[in-house]
């Protein structure tokens, strides 16, 4: 015997009416809260934030559909609760609209560098030029290394070098000294 179910899903959109929202007092209150958000080191009351931050954001973004930070935003929350195509479709999103917006493409850099593909990484860090810190500390840092790991050290030198005068630490230090002796012993390879 057999029993076949067939489920009728109607999709559909309620109508909102975005003249009626106050989009700063949403877009301050979406942004205190992401900014407390990235502060959050547990993982499991972080996503405690994400719901409500992709709502706001979500509104924001059509409200607004021309500016690119509100798809960043919504991108590294996707990315945050692995919603891998969401997450870069917003990232896409946001650099269609600005290609030289460097929020937007430290954080497409970030979601590639976390899966490893480190040559797009790579790419969306270099057109990251002139984001603020601390994100350029990190950008300097993940560019540092997938250099070091493509064998170019280097550049990989450079871009710790760079770090160094953001943020000055023992460890980056030393990470220095020893690409620098590197260099030197194998300068006929470069």
């Amino acid at each position: 015997m057999c029993f076949a179910t067939n489920f009728a899903s109607i999709e559909y959109e309620v109508p909102i009416d975005y003249s009626k929202i106050d989009k700063k007092a949403l877009a301050d209150q979406a942004n205190l809260f992401f900014n407390h958000f990235e502060q959050i080191t547990d993982t499991e009351y972080r996503k405690k934030y994400i719901q409500a931050l992709l709502n706001r954001y979500a509104v924001l973004s059509k409200m607004d559909p021309s500016d690119p930070f509100n798809y960043t935003r919504l991108g590294i929350l996707y990315d945050e609760i692995e919603q891998d195509t969401l997450a870069k479709s917003n990232f896409n999103k946001a650099t269609n609209l600005i290609p030289n917006y460097p929020y937007a493409s430290y954080s497409f850099g970030n979601y590639y560098y976390k899966r490893g593909f480190i040559r797009k990484a790579l790419a969306q860090y270099k057109l990251a030029s002139g984001i603020p810190y601390p994100y350029s500390y990190d950008r300097f840092m993940k560019m540092g290394s997938i250099y070091e790991k493509l064998g170019n050290y280097k550049q990989a030198l450079v871009e710790y070098k760079a770090a160094y005068q953001e943020q000055n630490g023992l460890e980056l230090y030393n990470k220095i000294l020893l690409l620098e002796d590197l260099n030197s012993k194998n300068i006929l390879y470069h």
